[in-house]
């Protein structure tokens, strides 16, 4: 998959770039959410961490929470934009840092994923979107939790 816009500027600026009337669709794991799917949220979380080698860490995160549709009309890109850009102005440090999409599909057990880059095909905007899974940080950057070593427990 490839990565999707870095922010939710991007997102919106690449919506606007769009046919506003094209329908756009989010695809969790190849399926599209209902029709009538729903953005509940904008959110800008401040993380504060510490991870298992006992080092800290601080980030900010853009969220998107999508409630999925039972019947309706998918929402148009030129509406989703629109939403963003309102979020974008009220929420100030929400444009620029990366994020992720929170939505349950069949609204049961409420995940996150990755957002893919936005593809325009059979007339409609697709949004792809992946589970994200859990990492280990200083196993990527220093191999820390290989069986040798001793600084996650």
């Amino acid at each position: 998959m490839t990565r999707a816009p870095a922010s939710l500027l991007a997102l919106a600026e690449t919506l606007e770039s769009a046919d506003p009337a094209l329908p756009v669709r989010f695809h969790v794991q190849g399926a599209a959410l209902g029709d009538g799917y729903h953005i509940t949220e904008l959110k800008l979380a401040d993380i504060e961490s510490i991870d298992c080698g006992g080092r800290r860490n601080a980030w900010r995160e853009a969220l998107v929470q999508v409630l999925d549709g039972q019947d309706g009309e998918a929402l148009v890109a030129g509406k989703v934009a629109s939403i963003l850009r309102k979020g974008l102005a009220a929420i100030p440090g929400l444009a620029d840092v990366p994020f992720a999409v929170e939505c349950a599909p069949g609204n049961l057990g409420l995940s996150r994923f990755a957002p893919g880059r936005p593809e325009t095909a059979g007339g409609q905007i697709v949004i792809p979107l992946e589970n994200e899974r859990a990492l280990c940080k200083p196993a990527i950057e220093s191999g820390c939790c290989a069986p040798t070593n001793a600084c996650c427990a």
